[in-house]
């Protein structure tokens, strides 16, 4: 008798295992972004153009050949930040041969919020990988899709949105040829660093010689002096025209500049330097900011590399490049 309560415990626990076994799910997840083009097979697709738009697709379906599956948990953690790590409720049961299918789509207004999503997946690279994981009873799968982010200041292309009075169009069929802004050269040491060897630049304020003095300008605070005091409110205006004339300045020698923006760097240079008032100094920190902007979507000349933006590194070796008594 002992051995038929064992046998038939045994039947007992087999059976319940074979029952809660009977769940198996596929899962595929694919990422569009909308208003690019086709990735070429095998390679993820790339945003470049913004404000982005993202569509991500999720299909879910119940492979077992006789049952009903049951999911206990599906979640994708990358966007959970932004209201989607569940795309589906659970617990959710899905018959034999049917599916499930879910869409979510993500704005990202810049590049900066692209390279903000590529870092959250913990690897430090231009690409993020979203996963899509599925548990069920005595089981797991996963899906991933993944999509790269251009890099900022060299191969994304800005659009303004139609409910945006103040974004920047683009530069009119007179723009003559690229141009790059203080975003750009602060993070790039290699663009940077070829025009500090061009020559010594005299901005007023500071004698640039070396790209960590560059660095120093582009990094530093016009508010707040070396020793962390307030600077004035025409100091702080003549550092931002000071960091302005340096970026027309690495503009000029790398890439060339428009009659126009020349002129108003000499006019600026002239103010900095004392051979002029200080009257207009904002004026000509807006207009040197908008002509350092104007070729931003301009490629860069063939045969120029840039570098890699190494922001970390570059904040790391700024100097201060004022010139005592000059602030």
């Amino acid at each position: 008798m002992q051995r038929g309560w064992k046998a038939m415990a045994m039947a007992v626990v087999l059976g319940g295992a074979g029952a809660a076994s009977a769940h198996e799910f596929t899962c595929d997840k694919r990422v569009h972004v909308k208003g690019e083009g086709q990735p070429r097979p095998g390679e993820a697709p790339r945003v470049t153009k913004f404000p982005a738009t993202l569509r991500f697709q999720y299909k879910l379906r119940n492979v077992h050949p006789k049952g009903e599956s049951v999911a206990d948990l599906v979640e994708d953690p990358l966007l959970a930040p932004y209201g989607f790590g569940s795309p589906f409720p659970t617990p959710m049961a899905i018959g034999v041969g049917e599916g499930r299918d879910a869409t979510f789509e993500l704005k990202l207004d810049s590049p900066e919020a692209c390279q903000a999503l590529a870092a959250s997946d913990g690897r430090v690279d231009d690409s993020f990988d979203s996963a899509l994981r599925v548990k069920w009873a005595l089981g797991e799968t996963q899906c991933a899709a993944r999509v790269t982010c251009c890099e900022p200041f060299v191969d994304c292309e800005l659009t303004c949105p139609p409910d945006d009075p103040y974004c920047a169009e683009p530069p009119g069929p007179g723009a003559r040829g690229p141009s790059r802004n203080a975003g750009f050269f602060k993070v790039h040491e290699q663009a940077l660093g070829q025009c500090v060897a061009a020559g010594r630049m005299d901005l007023g304020v500071a004698r640039v010689e070396t790209l960590e003095q560059a660095l120093g300008l582009l990094w530093a605070s016009p508010g707040l002096d070396r020793n962390g005091g307030v600077r004035s409110e025409a100091d702080a205006r003549r550092f931002e025209l000071a960091r302005e004339a340096l970026v027309a300045t690495c503009n000029e020698r790398l890439f060339g500049a428009s009659e126009k923006r020349g002129r108003a760097l000499d006019e600026a240079l002239r103010t900095l330097r004392g051979a002029s008032g200080d009257e207009g100094q904002a004026r000509l920190v807006r207009e040197l900011g908008r002509h350092n902007d104007a070729g931003m979507r301009q490629p860069l000349p063939g045969g120029f590399d840039a570098g890699r933006a190494t922001p970390a590194h570059a904040a790391s070796i700024a100097t201060d490049p004022l010139e005592p008594g000059r602030e």
